[in-house]
């Protein structure tokens, strides 16, 4: 099963996915971030239209991945959800210095997670949305993840064992995911529930083949944001390499930035649909693949492991 912002589905339910978008974000820094630093009416008048035009354009749910104290908004994803028709998803977990609050850095990943667990059986904030997927980053330094990161990923890793949830993690760089890996081996943890997002940041598809043979999700999800031609390429030479059933793509778009006058530049959910997938079948790519990348790999993905949390 699927736990949205309205509650689970089947992962038939899902439809066609994008894994890796966000509505609202406010990057303000060390947790400092409120309700009070946005006008929620505005948010749903600004972000509604564009996420009505996902769903018309044949989307079924979209994966909002802000986290905790970067603008998570649980009930207003669940209004926009309403409105829109779109299936929703939500995350427990936290980002990456400096956007964590002072008292994080003083949690064991045993603490941690058990704020997460909580957020998974309980709900958020007492709101009784949960989460349906857990998102953290993993910045580092020489290749090698920073510590609080590393607490934050084993917190990750006990949560996602505990209540079934996968786990994104914003990770540049293959050496940084190489060293994921290590940890991921060292804790006995299923590969096949971590998704290295913005793995289309590392050029050298090495580092994608060995993560998608330890079980990995490889996800192209900056689409839009570089020349069509460029993610054309790799997703090609990904699929050459034999690794299709471990694809994800999505956009990383939206982006209503708090503080920005009506949100700033909002980058459309639509160009995957109205202009990269038209761009992949011009060059060859067949319907039957595109279902795979949007619909069969994101389900799966995505799916609780747990029968119920």
């Amino acid at each position: 099963m699927i736990q949205t912002v309205l509650g689970e589905i089947s992962k038939e339910e899902l439809g066609i996915v994008l894994p890796h978008e966000h509505i609202l974000v406010g990057f303000i820094e060390n947790g400092k971030l409120t309700k009070d630093d946005y006008d929620r009416d505005e948010v749903i008048r600004v972000m509604l239209p564009y996420l009505q035009e996902l769903a018309a354009a044949g989307c079924g749910t979209l994966v909002e991945c802000t986290p905790e104290f970067l603008g998570r908004d649980p009930q207003l994803l669940a209004e926009l959800s309403r409105l829109s028709g779109l299936h929703i998803i939500t995350n427990t977990g936290y980002y990456q210095r400096p956007y964590l609050a002072p008292f994080v850095y003083n949690m064991s990943p045993e603490d941690l997670a058990d704020i997460w667990i909580k957020e998974a059986l309980e709900g958020i904030d007492g709101s009784g949305i949960k989460p349906g997927f857990i998102k953290i980053a993993l910045s580092n330094k020489n290749g090698r993840i920073s510590p609080i990161q590393q607490t934050i990923l084993k917190s990750a890793l006990l949560t996602s064992n505990e209540t079934g949830l996968p786990i994104q993690a914003h990770t540049i760089g293959g050496d940084a995911i190489m060293h994921a890996l290590e940890i991921l081996t060292m804790e006995n943890f299923d590969p096949s529930r971590f998704i290295w997002v913005h793995a289309d940041s590392e050029q050298d598809l090495t580092y994608h083949k060995n993560a998608a043979l330890a079980g990995m999700w490889i996800e192209v999800d900056s689409i839009g944001y570089r020349p069509f031609e460029e993610h054309y390429e790799m997703l090609k030479k990904l699929i050459e390499m034999g690794l299709l059933n471990q694809l994800l793509i999505s956009q990383d778009a939206g982006w209503y930035n708090v503080g920005a006058k009506n949100g700033g530049n909002i980058k459309p959910f639509t160009t995957i649909f109205e202009s990269f997938v038209p761009f992949l079948k011009e060059k060859g790519i067949s319907q039957n693949i595109i279902d795979q990348l949007m619909i069969a790999n994101p389900a799966k993905a995505l799916d609780n492991r747990k029968k119920a949390i």
